[in-house]
Order: structure tokens, then C-alpha cells, then sequence
């Protein structure tokens, strides 16, 4: 290629590679000046959406925030690599037989201040309750660039009413989603998997959509969100363990019935000492403390030995019901 061009073969690290300046290239070209970005993380809903909203809008305040760190990565990721490749290319490596085509146009704002958790939160509580397309696509990177660690949601759970009662009392409280206008955002990631005879509902507790699989037939089930923080300040009155699904609901003081929180990718179970176990004993370790409180991780300090081993030994089979004096006590065995 060298010869056929009478100079290095030029090359556009992948942040850098924009069409208009691949295409105007030419033998003896300086390098192109391009903003470094990369194909698999694009903002532009992101600078869209936040250029929509009213000043001090938390909305805007994230999506403005993740667009220049996407920015800043990019930038100094491949600042690195054509360092790398100069380096190799003056120790006489195979860098020196390439050209840059293109360098990244330099950063003029200092590295972003990550806004705090509140207004995080607050951000994508607008975001994903909004039911416009340029949602759905911050929403869509959001999960793949965190997985939605800022959403008031974690894991999407799905219930058995047919073999569990305690999910029959829980679907009694449903009522039927508005049909009269697009998905919200999470409403759209349930029904991206639903079938023609689905039905779409809504939990009022929660605000929460619920997906309805197989409404009537033997394999009728519910799809639904947990939650990463309960909203209520009624203590903790009983554990409801479920076998169907390894499922754990919250019963608290009020008489209320809450999935346990959980975030997605850190699973809870019972009946058996692996990780699910002891992040459930972490779990409900603080909920006895603090209702309120975050969804565990597996990184937390471990829950109390006593607590852990009821849980472990807990049929995996059937529902059984811990009151929080049992789990109290269990916690200081």
C-alpha cells in the first residue's frame, strides 16, 4: 500500500474515524482534525434531549454530564494509543510504516463534576417516565454504558401466580395501563419480549408497569420491576420467601407488600449458601434497620452469620414467612 501511495499507509483509530475526513483523504494530507467519539457510545440523544430542557433541569443536568465524560474517555483513550504508536514507530516497530489520518480535536472544558446522586436520581426518574423516542434511545444508552445505576428500578422480576399466593394477593391491587398513547420508558422494556395476547397493567403502589404473560393459561405469569429503594417508612413487619422463582416479597408495618429491592445483575435466593443467600442476608439485615435503605451488593459487608444460615436452610420449595421478630432474633443467634 505504501508503494502504491508513495508514502505510509494511512490509519484512523477507531474514535477518529469520520467518514467526510476518510473520504477527502488524500497522499500528502495532514492529518484531520476530528472530535474523538466512539460508534458503539453516540450522544447525540443525549446533547438532544438536554438541550430541550429549562435551565436547572436535572434531565439536562445528567445528559449533559455523560455526553462530555463519554467525550473526555474517548479523548484521552486514543491521546494514549497514538502515543503508543509514535513510540512504536520511533523504536523502528511497525507504527512506522502507518500515518495518522486523523488526530483528536483538543478538549476545551476541564474534566466534568459528576452531579450528585440526588439530582441523578431525580434525572432519570423525568427520563424514563417520558414516552417520546429521544427517551427511549438515552434511555437505551444508559443501559449500556451503567446499567441504570441511577434509576429508581433494578432487576425485572417475573411472578407465578399459579403457584404462588402470595403473588395472587399481590396481582389483586393491578390495574389496567393507559392504551391511549405510547410505552413510557419502562413500559417499553417490558413489552419489547411481549406476545399479541399479553396485557400491559400497573401496579398504583409502585407507579411501576407489570407485564401480564399468558393472561388465563397454564403458564401465566407477571413481568415487573423491583425497585432499588422501597418509598415508604413503615418498618419492616415480615419476610415472605417464595419458591416459585425464589421470589422474596417485604410486608411492612402498614400491611403493604413490596418486592424485595434488587439490583439488576445481583440476584437474592434462598434454600442454598451461594452468593444470591448472602446478598438476600445482607439485604434484609438493613431493611430491619432502615426500610428505605439501598438494594444490596455483593461487595457489602456480610449480613450476621445467624441471619445467613436461616436463610441458607430455608425450603427452597414452599413459601415460608420470617415475622421480624424471627429475623431479629436470628440476626443476634
Amino acid at each position: 500500500m505504501a508503494a502504491a501511495l508513495g508514502q505510509p499507509a494511512p490509519y484512523w483509530f477507531h474514535t477518529l474515524r469520520d467518514r467526510d475526513a476518510i473520504a477527502a483523504w488524500r497522499p500528502g494530507s495532514a492529518p484531520a482534525v476530528v472530535p474523538a467519539r466512539d460508534v458503539a457510545t453516540p450522544i447525540t440523544a443525549l446533547t438532544e434531549l438536554a438541550a430541550d430542557e429549562p435551565d436547572g433541569s436535572p434531565v439536562a443536568e445528567v445528559c449533559w454530564y455523560l455526553a462530555r465524560e463519554v467525550r473526555r474517555r474517548d479523548h484521552t483513550l486514543v491521546t494514549r494509543q497514538i502515543a503508543e504508536l509514535r513510540k512504536d514507530a520511533a523504536g523502528g516497530g511497525d507504527g512506522a510504516h502507518l500515518t495518522l489520518g486523523a488526530v483528536p480535536a483538543s478538549l476545551l472544558r476541564p474534566t466534568p463534576p459528576e452531579p450528585t446522586e440526588t439530582v441523578r436520581r431525580a434525572g432519570w426518574l423525568s427520563i424514563i417516565e417520558r414516552r417520546d423516542v429521544l427517551a427511549y434511545r438515552v434511555a437505551d444508552f444508559a443501559q449500556h454504558w451503567d446499567g441504570g445505576r441511577d434509576w429508581h428500578t433494578g432487576a425485572v422480576t417475573d411472578l407465578y401466580p399459579v403457584s404462588c399466593t402470595t403473588a395472587q394477593e399481590w396481582a389483586k391491587r393491578l390495574t389496567p395501563a393507559a392504551d391511549d398513547q405510547p410505552p413510557t420508558v419502562l413500559e417499553k422494556g417490558l413489552l419489547r419480549h411481549a406476545d399479541d395476547a399479553d396485557v400491559l397493567l400497573h401496579d398504583p403502589i409502585t407507579s411501576l408497569p407489570v407485564l401480564h404473560h399468558s393472561p388465563g393459561g397454564r403458564n401465566a405469569r407477571f413481568y415487573t420491576y423491583s425497585l432499588q429503594r422501597l418509598p415508604t417508612r413503615s418498618p419492616l413487619a415480615a419476610v415472605v420467601l417464595s419458591g416459585s422463582g425464589y421470589t422474596c416479597w417485604i410486608r411492612t408495618q402498614d400491611g403493604t407488600l413490596w418486592l424485595a429491592p434488587e439490583r439488576e445483575g445481583s440476584g437474592i435466593g434462598f434454600g442454598y449458601s451461594g452468593n444470591g443467600c448472602h446478598i438476600l442476608a445482607r439485604l434484609i439485615d438493613v431493611l430491619l434497620d432502615d426500610i428505605s435503605a439501598s438494594a444490596a451488593r455483593s461487595s457489602d459487608p456480610a449480613a450476621p452469620r445467624g441471619l445467613f444460615e436461616l436463610l441458607r436452610d430455608t425450603p427452597y420449595d414452599r413459601t415460608t414467612t420470617y415475622t421480624r421478630a424471627q429475623l431479629l432474633a436470628a440476626r443476634t443467634n
